[in-house]
């Protein structure tokens, strides 16, 4: 038995869910009702939700209430740049829809860039969703003098901007090299509201910058995932046995 009031609540609901008694899509009472029902005061109501928010189990939609979410396999993000297959989902299908419009480079853009500060830069925002909950959000940079790109608004090949690799590569700019880094931290306050995931959720982030044969940075994506439902994957080639025969 759990010795914090919030923590019993949360793991009565989280039981629910995990027998099946709260269904994916099924709207939880209101705070007011599970106050009542647990004879505990609407702070501590909350803060069960908070940890179940956190997890990935439930779903704030704001002026509507408490959901269950729709749970899922894990999202993962294939670190190859030579390969087109960049990322997997463990059978789930993903939405993803992108908006694009420009923007100039702050602080952090123009280091990771290697640009001057305000230099113009197209961002395209891609969000993935699976049925109707958010589960991915990319940010893509490309300065305005590198290319100007036509990337359409649904069904991209990839939830995390990898065509706008493909697309640069249509336009004469050939992509030589690529670095993603991983890192794990706590999401920002609009990270948090576009994947409708608590503060308190880890959430996995990948910086990946990419260069062409000048050694100029033609492309820079800020990739943020729930840490609770995604992995980062990476994979290189066995290095070639050179000089080494078998003998008898």
């Amino acid at each position: 038995m759990a010795t914090n009031r919030y923590a019993h609540i949360a793991d009565d609901i989280r039981r629910q869910i995990t027998t099946g008694s709260l269904s994916a899509g099924d709207q939880l009472p209101s705070e007011a009702v599970l106050a009542r029902q647990y004879s505990a005061s609407h702070v501590t109501v909350r803060e069960a939700i908070q940890a179940l928010e956190n997890e990935g189990l439930i779903l704030r939609k704001h002026g509507r209430g408490n959901f269950v979410r729709h749970t899922f396999g894990r999202i993962a993000y294939f670190a190859d740049y030579a390969s087109a297959d960049t990322w997997a989902a463990d059978n789930i299908a993903v939405d993803v829809s992108v908006r694009s419009g420009e923007v100039e480079s702050g602080p952090r853009l123009a280091s990771l860039l290697g640009l001057p500060m305000k230099t113009l830069l197209t961002e395209y925002v891609y969000l993935g969703h699976h049925r109707g909950s958010p589960c991915t959000l990319a940010r893509v940079y490309v300065p305005c003098d590198v290319a100007k790109l036509d990337v359409p608004l649904t069904s991209p090949t990839t939830p995390f901007g990898e065509d706008i690799r493909v697309r640069l590569a249509e336009v004469g700019i050939e992509v030589t090299r690529t670095v993603s880094r991983v890192t794990s931290r706590l999401p920002g306050a609009e990270e948090a509201w576009a994947l409708r995931i608590g503060t308190g959720t880890a959430v996995l982030t990948i910086e990946r910058r990419s260069w062409d044969a000048s050694g100029r940075v033609v492309e820079a994506a800020l990739l943020v995932l729930p840490g609770h439902s995604s992995e980062a994957i990476y994979e290189s080639p066995a290095p070639a046995a050179r000089g080494l025969e078998a003998t008898a």
